[in-house]
């Protein structure tokens, strides 16, 4: 696959207001560098040069922290995951193969999970790739509703979940690929059926289900990547779990810097 072929969508729309500023969420800082440059960085680490931010609260500030790098749509009104990535269809007309979708708030998101999702959504008949996470005790994230089969049907939201479903284990992380003409397909036909009355981007799963075009699942065994920043806590765990990525890499260059020095005695 081309890097033409790839697209990526960044939903950084949201106040945050469990935040408890006027900043938009996605411009708080971890080590001096905004949330939504980390988000940008790991897909473009991933080979995606096309990245497509969905702004919406105090744009004019996200605009400018990331300038030329990115391109823009806007999301005037909050109106639920599915509603923001319909302001970016029209900078994905005439376009095809893989759109990455993900949130401006997860900097633990690695490439390479990213390069996963691209990979599952590529192989032949697959229109859409899912990240989720099995865990014991789920936080309220959509649960992924498989069939005998073990095939991905369909996410339901935490809200519009029966109570066998609330039982299950794996979970939507919020991060997706999807084909991107099967996404222009599936996005107009959402609809705001539900709990809390929003255009769920979950429903993409269950449209493309129904039309018997496969979903795949891409299970993460690394938690600290599906977390998503909502509060000053969270932003000081990010923090502390950045603080340990550097000083890994840190030592991977001494022990690096030390056996080339051993070569050359």
């Amino acid at each position: 696959m081309s890097e033409q072929d790839l697209r990526a969508i960044i939903l950084a729309g949201g106040k945050g207001k469990r935040m408890g500023s006027d900043l938009p969420k996605v411009l708080h800082e971890i080590h001096g560098k905004a949330m939504i440059e980390y988000a940008v960085e790991h897909v473009k680490e991933s080979g995606i040069d096309d990245v497509i931010v969905v702004v919406g609260y105090g744009r004019e500030h996200v605009m400018a922290r990331l300038g030329s790098r990115v391109r823009f749509a806007v999301q005037e009104e909050q109106l639920g995951t599915g509603h923001a990535v319909q302001q970016a269809l029209p900078l994905l007309a005439g376009a095809s193969g893989s759109a990455v979708i993900c949130y401006g708030d997860m900097p633990m998101l690695r490439p390479a999970t990213v390069t996963a999702l691209l990979e599952a959504r590529a192989q032949p008949g697959v229109a859409g790739a899912i990240l989720t996470v099995v865990l014991d005790n789920p936080p309220d994230f959509g649960r992924v509703i498989r069939d005998e089969q073990g095939r991905v049907r369909k996410v339901v939201e935490v809200k519009d979940c029966t109570p066998e479903e609330l039982k299950l284990k794996e979970v939507n992380v919020g991060v997706y690929c999807f084909d991107i003409e099967a996404l222009q397909w599936a996005l107009p036909r959402l609809t705001n059926d539900n709990a809390q009355r929003e255009y769920y981007l979950t429903d993409v799963v269950t449209l493309l289900s129904e039309a018997d075009r496969r979903v795949e699942a891409v299970q993460t065994d690394n938690l600290e990547e599906t977390l998503g920043i909502n509060d000053h806590s969270h932003l000081e765990f990010a923090e502390r779990l950045k603080d340990i990525e550097y000083a890994e890499s840190l030592y991977e260059l001494v022990d690096a810097t030390v056996a080339l020095a051993r070569l050359r005695e």
